[in-house]
């Protein structure tokens, strides 16, 4: 299991009605390490996505944003496929070409969801016993880590729109600072 065969996944179970059961079924042909690699690579994106930068854009894009919430943001962005992803990490302003006041960007996780249904019916084993077999996988200790860039204060409005002048422009209102 490789990036482009995680997207390619991705981008089929994507808009089915139920994309969580679309994308267990697919990991189901596959072997148990691959889809445990599909989890590992699906962690490795949300935690490309755990950026400062990334988290002041849902906040001002949701009016604010908790770290539950923040992990649901990350989700849709994987939700939307490679190229979205990439551009939306690589530059967070550009989320907004995609939103509108008032909706929320929020995933599913319906990606976070489908391998451990598929590895549970290709081993028989519990949801426990997946997460085992994820950490076992996995000799990084850094997921999970904090946040990757310079903190900043999400509600100053000025520095909103110094470093996402064009979600400031679409989002923040012209009252007061």
């Amino acid at each position: 299991m490789d990036y482009p065969q995680f997207w390619q996944l991705v981008e089929s179970a994507r808009g089915e009605p139920d994309p969580t059961d679309r994308l267990a079924d697919l990991l189901k042909e596959f072997v148990h390490d691959d889809i445990i690699r599909f989890r590992l690579l699906y962690d490795d994106l949300m935690h490309a996505a755990n950026r400062v930068d990334l988290w002041g854009a849902a906040h001002t894009i949701h009016g604010g944003c908790s770290h539950d919430e923040f992990f649901y943001f990350r989700d849709a962005l994987i939700e939307m496929g490679s190229e979205a992803f990439e551009r939306m990490v690589e530059n967070p302003d550009s989320l907004a070409d995609i939103t509108e006041p008032g909706a929320r960007l929020q995933g599913s996780a319906w990606i976070e969801s489908a391998p451990i249904s598929a590895w549970m019916v290709k081993t028989g084993l519990t949801e426990q016993a997946f997460y085992e077999a994820v950490d076992a996988a996995d000799a990084r200790s850094d997921r999970g880590d904090a946040e990757e860039g310079e903190w900043w204060n999400f509600d100053d409005k000025a520095e909103v729109r110094h470093r996402l002048p064009r979600l400031a422009a679409k989002f923040l209102r012209d009252e007061e600072e």
